[in-house]
């Protein structure tokens, strides 16, 4: 397996998970993180990071983001500029090649 980018997690549990199992595995996340390995750590905005190469990107992205409870201010973040919904349309994307991912 390769890189993998574990999108909008802080506490690196999948993180670690991860590289316990061989994994090359990265976190990333606005906040510091509380795991430990901030080795393994990219404390940043995740957007730019989607443009890069990665064999997998799972992503946490807070659920006031992705609810349908929250859905009626979505029309109104677009309107005013909050990109909150990037990751969110972004993480949807159409797996171009899955071949090579066992």
């Amino acid at each position: 397996m390769g890189k993998i980018l574990v999108a909008c997690e802080e506490s690196q549990a999948v993180t670690i998970k991860m590289r316990e199992l061989g994994i090359e595995a990265y976190s990333c996340d606005i906040e510091p993180c509380s795991g430990g390995r901030p080795e393994w750590h990219l404390q940043q905005d995740v957007t730019p990071l989607l443009e890069q190469e990665w064999d997998m990107i799972i992503a946490f992205p807070p659920c006031t983001h992705i609810s349908v409870s929250g859905a009626r201010w979505f029309e109104q973040k677009e309107r005013t500029g909050d990109n909150s919904n990037v990751l969110i349309s972004s993480c949807f994307l159409p797996i171009q090649d899955v071949s090579e991912l066992q």
